[in-house]
Formats: C-alpha cells, structure tokens, sequence
C-alpha cells in the first residue's frame, strides 16, 4: 500500500508532457491509421471521414483519471474545478447499545466557496443549512418545519466547517488532525487526532475517494473506538450543476 503523509515542506513533482503521437500520413485518407476517425463509403463511393473517440486517447486519459486521488496536489487541483455537488447518502450509525446500525437517508448540497445543505429524508425530516458562516438547522413536525436553535448548533457549525474544507482538498485545515493518503486499494484520506483528548472522542476519520469522479468523495467513516463509528456512502453524485440560491437561504 503506497501512503503519503501530509507534509506542506514537500513541493509536488511537475508532470512533463508524453510524446506527441500524429497519425500516419498517405494520399489515401481510407488507408491512414484510425487514431482519430474512421471513414465509410457513401452512395456515390466517396469516402466521408466520421469523426470518433480516439481508443489511444482514452488510454492516455485512464491515468488521469485513476492518478487524480494519488498525490495532495491532485486532491487540491481537482477539488478546485468543483463549484457545486449534489448526491444522495446514506447514514449508518453502529453502537454497541443498538442490535442493528440506526440508518438515515438524505440528500446533500455544496456550493462553493462555503454553502452547505444536509437534508435528511428518513426516518426523521431535518435540514442543516451553512451559509455565511451561519449555521440553521429545521425539524419538521405535524404543524410544518420548525427553527431549532439549540446550544449544539455551535458543535454542528464545527462539523459543517470540516466538510467543507475535504470539499475543497484543504485536509490538513484542522491542526488536530494528522492526514494521511493512502493510493491502494482504493484512494483514501484518513484524519488521526494528534492530542490524546480528541483521540477519546475520535479514533479517526477515514474518507473514501471516487476513482471515476474527479474532486468527489464515495464515503466517509468515523471511528469513535472499534465498536462505535458512523459511516456515511454517496451516490448519484453530480458536479457543477447550477443550483438555486435558495437551497442555502430557506428550508422550503
């Protein structure tokens, strides 16, 4: 397993350019290499070039889009292209007091540089919205949606933060946790606390890369000891849809 730890004295490697690859040349387009068309006959016998994807291109892209979650520097740039993410989740929470993981189901909303929506769908409709700064959570009772503006919002806004930093690639934001990335088997960041007393409150934090989605994470896990721990897993994940202003404004 090949694991990278974060070290912001080391300066990324640059990447110098592959070779240049041109087709072949002839005075008879049907008779080139296929690199990037391919030619068929119409009714009158002229050949009409049609053009395709280039199968050596999408090898030479595969590395790119396999190498992206291998180095920081990759993290960060592909977390810059990503103005906005929308997914689906589901929340798995495993105690040792619960006979079976207590699971929740949402949706989940970014905006860059700092809005966040976190909606739950089931089994209890909630909504934590971030944006400004500011931190609004909602219950949804018999009478309609309900403010609640308890004292555990300021921890939430903590949570929320964090998010947002993995969001844009800043892992190493928090000073109490050391990161780490790992490339096999599958691409991974993983956050230990540095001081003994987080480290009662939290093992570590293991967040699961998407290999196929540039700058997007399939899964998070926090480990609070080896018996507690609440894992998070993303799917339908889209990337710079527009999205309405009001996601991140009000809860309707």
């Amino acid at each position: 397993m090949k694991t990278v730890v974060m070290d912001p004295a080391i300066k990324p490697m640059k990447c110098h350019d592959g070779p240049r690859i041109e087709s072949g040349a002839g005075s008879d387009p049907v008779s080139r290499p296929i690199l990037d068309s391919r030619f068929r006959r119409n009714d009158d016998g002229d050949a009409i070039r049609i053009p395709v994807i280039p199968l050596f291109g999408l090898i030479l892209l595969l590395p790119l889009l396999v190498a992206w979650a291998d180095s920081w520097e990759g993290l960060r740039d592909a977390s810059r292209r990503i103005t906005t993410v929308e997914a689906r989740f589901v929340q798995k929470k495993t105690l040792p007091m619960l006979s079976r993981p207590f699971v929740s189901e949402g949706r989940f909303f970014f905006q860059a540089p700092g809005s966040l929506r976190w909606e739950y769908d089931r089994p209890v409709r909630s909504v934590l919205i971030m944006n400004g700064g500011a931190v609004r959570r909602y219950l949804r009772e018999a009478g309609g949606w309900r403010e609640d503006a308890g004292a555990s919002l300021t921890a939430m806004r903590v949570v929320l933060e964090e998010i947002v930093n993995w969001q844009q690639g800043r892992f190493e934001a928090n000073p109490h946790f050391q990161a780490s990335l790992s490339a096999d088997p599958e691409p991974r960041v993983t956050l230990v606390p540095r001081e003994p007393s987080w480290g009662k409150m939290i093992r570590r934090i293991e967040l699961t890369l998407s290999r196929e989605q540039a700058g997007v994470m399939k899964g998070v896990r926090v480990v609070e000891d080896e018996r507690s721990f609440t894992e998070l897993d993303f799917s339908q994940v889209r990337t710079n849809r527009p999205l309405p202003a009001s996601l991140f404004v009000s809860v309707e």
